[in-house]
């Protein structure tokens, strides 16, 4: 797995936003290039030929990208590979929003996800729970604030979008109160 911050991750999704000629990797000005994407590196003149090529050949030998000629050009294009690989990062890289100011609604995501996807329900609750969910009951969970795009991308990632219902409430009888401290959220 690719893990932190390095350039072959970088590279990876370069290529999955569209093919890359390789050669322009390779010229004097590549990390030039490579600033809009690599934001994390601070000193664009240490990114070098030999450390392109070594993340390259990794991704390549992962069968997490494929190198395809047409023409005189050599391109990087993503794999099939590549492409779950990204999404396993975004999935576990996936962060909720948390506005400065609450508009008083609540955000419930409720499921019944049948027995047979018992590894996917269960999967589904502790992601819920890590991303800042509290659990109202075992299959109902709450959020103060909008994250049904977040919600939406999990239960594809899962393949469980039939079962999962996501509601926005402005009213809870019970454990508003509550609700509020756990979220530290204003109680005016």
């Amino acid at each position: 797995m690719l893990r932190g911050k390095s350039l072959t991750k970088e590279i990876l999704f370069m290529a999955a936003a569209g093919p890359i000629i390789l050669s322009t990797l390779f010229l004097p000005n590549a990390a030039q290039m490579l600033k809009p994407l690599i934001r994390w590196r601070k000193n664009w003149n240490k990114i070098d030929r030999h450390l392109i090529r070594n993340a390259i050949k990794r991704l390549n030998n992962k069968r997490l990208v494929a190198l395809t000629q047409k023409g005189d050009n050599l391109y990087i294009e993503i794999s099939e590979n590549g492409k779950k690989l990204i999404k396993n990062f975004d999935y576990d890289d996936l962060i909720l929003p948390r506005p400065k100011k609450w508009d008083k609604k609540w955000h419930l995501v409720i499921f019944d996800i049948p027995e047979k996807k018992k590894r996917e329900r269960r999967a589904f609750s502790l992601k819920l729970k890590n991303m800042g969910l509290y659990p109202l009951q075992e299959s109902a969970f709450i959020y103060p604030y909008d994250c049904q795009d977040e919600i939406d991308f999990v239960c594809e990632f899962l393949s469980i979008s039939q079962y999962v219902n996501y509601c926005i409430v402005e009213n809870i009888t019970k454990k508003e109160g509550e609700l509020r401290r756990i979220f530290n959220l204003n109680l005016s």
